[in-house]
């Protein structure tokens, strides 16, 4: 037995490193197909908590690694990331516990292909939801630079495609447990499926417009210091007259650019509105904002008049980075002190995914989910502007896996999608999720998108048809079971 539980863990191990290489920052993402095989074997004859738990607690070391870059801001981030993983490795030591148990009494082979990949993907949908959510480490973000295999997004969802990559697994599993080449096929056609999803035709019917992305270097410790204020009020105004160069329709800045509320600020604003006026064009930006003693991470929208047309405020603030979940809970257990020395004042979420003029504004850590996106698109954004401040991970593999969501986000809407980021990726998507231009340096990324307006299945019906299906495949297992139980008996 303890041979057992040590080959388990070893499994574990390995399975968090093969689903940790495929991830974006690897260049292995078409590996994904095969990547779970070793939790498979680890879930063999019962015992599934342990060596999952173990395979999703490497995964996240790994996975998340870039995490630890905060350490340079604050020591403390180091524990708390460690805890945090520690939650989060519980998703997968419950999948197994889960698949163990059923797996106990549906033992046929035909019952594990349903059973797996749903619960694979509606634990990852849990791991993605409440107030520690964390949009990035889910499987189908491996697939971001195959936008021929994504298509299905824009009709089930995300994590419908997350549902596929584990069927195929689990196929290949058995062709290989098995030694039987149908289980192979079998596998094969659902990549098939994948396929012939980006056979469908896509709108591209709507206005045509020429946006001019500024992408910036700003170091985290510059951005927060005050002292650099008009130092980067003078940058960003030359980058926007590199923007206005190009004679965009609009020019989209990064996540709060300058360490003031340019809003409340008759010293900054008019920099911002002489820039649409001069150029002609719409000018979108991120700020921090001050109304009524609260805080907001916000955007807003210039009109070619230089009005301000509009402001979206964060709904999504980033969990201990910008408001600290339970906090009245953990003020009123003596922890008051502490969290204050941490985190003073916490951003305050906005009320609504309102769009700003047809645009919609995810900001940052918002985009890694897909119901942001939706939502905008759900009321009425015809195109999706991420602005983000990614100089916080400057450097590292955090980089490419948000870039990874915006992707996504883009195929699932059916909409162009732009993305100013200071220090990370910037770029323009396609509604196919193919990248038309980006880049990492400071400069500009210019590009003609389309403003769109008809609805993907996805933006309309958003998962509820995906939880349609996984109740009838588990109800059709439980059938097979029941049947082949009856079977047994007569």
């Amino acid at each position: 037995m303890p041979i057992l539980r040590e080959k388990k863990a070893l499994l574990g191990i390995i399975a968090g490193v093969t689903m940790a290489l495929v991830m974006p920052g690897f260049p292995l993402g078409m590996l994904s197909f095969v990547a779970l095989i070793p939790l498979l074997f680890a879930l063999e004859n019962g015992g599934g908590f342990l060596p999952s738990y173990i395979a999703g607690l490497v995964f996240f070391l790994i996975n998340l690694r870039w995490t630890f870059t905060l350490a340079r801001f604050d020591v403390l981030a180091v524990p708390g990331v460690l805890l945090l993983f520690l939650y989060l490795a519980l998703y997968f030591g419950l999948f197994g516990m889960m698949v163990g148990i059923i797996r106990k009494r549906w033992r046929s082979d035909r019952s594990l292909l349903i059973v797996f990949p749903v619960l694979f993907t509606l634990f990852e949908i849990l791991r993605n939801s409440g107030p520690l959510a964390l949009g990035f480490s889910s499987l189908y973000q491996s697939l971001y630079s195959y936008p021929v295999l994504i298509q299905m997004a824009a009709y089930l969802g995300p994590w419908s495609i997350t549902e596929a990559v584990a069927f195929v697994n689990v196929a290949f599993y058995l062709a290989i447990c098995r030694k039987r080449v149908s289980f192979a096929i079998l596998g094969a056609g659902a990549i098939s499926l994948l396929l012939i999803f980006s056979l469908l035709p896509v709108s591209d019917k709507g206005k045509h417009v020429k946006v001019a992305i500024i992408s910036s270097q700003v170091t985290q410790r510059e951005k927060l210091d005050e002292r650099n204020l008009f130092t980067l009020l003078d940058r960003y105004t030359a980058l926007g007259r590199k923007a206005a160069a190009y004679n965009p329709d609009l020019i989209v800045f990064p996540e709060s650019i300058l360490p003031g509320y340019i809003l409340r600020d008759d010293r900054l604003l008019p920099h911002f509105t002489s820039l649409a006026q001069q150029a002609r064009a719409e000018v979108l930006l991120g700020t921090g904002d001050y109304v009524h003693g609260k805080i907001y991470n916000s955007v807003f929208l210039i009109s070619p008049l230089g009005k301000v047309l509009g402001r979206y405020d964060m709904v999504h603030p980033v969990p201990f980075g910008e408001l600290i979940p339970g906090r009245s809970l953990l003020e009123r257990i003596g922890l008051q002190a502490f969290i204050d020395s941490f985190l003073p004042q916490e951003v305050t979420p906005g009320d609504s995914y309102t769009p700003l003029v047809g645009i919609g504004t995810p900001i940052c850590f918002e985009s890694t989910f897909p119901s942001p996106s939706r939502a905008f698109a759900r009321n009425g954004a015809s195109l999706l502007a991420i602005v983000t401040n990614d100089a916080w991970f400057a450097g590292s593999s955090e980089l490419p896996a948000h870039f990874a969501c915006a992707i996504f986000r883009a195929v699932e809407t059916r909409r162009y999608l732009v993305q100013a980021a200071n220090g990370g990726m910037s770029g323009v998507i396609d509604p196919r999720g193919r990248v038309i231009a980006s880049r990492e340096k400071e400069g500009i990324v210019s590009a003609r998108v389309t403003r769109l307006t008809s609805e993907s299945f996805y933006s309309r019906y958003g998962d509820l048809p995906l939880y349609i299906l996984f109740v009838v495949s588990l109800l059709i297992a439980g059938v097979m079971e029941m049947r082949k139980n009856n079977k047994g008996r007569g």
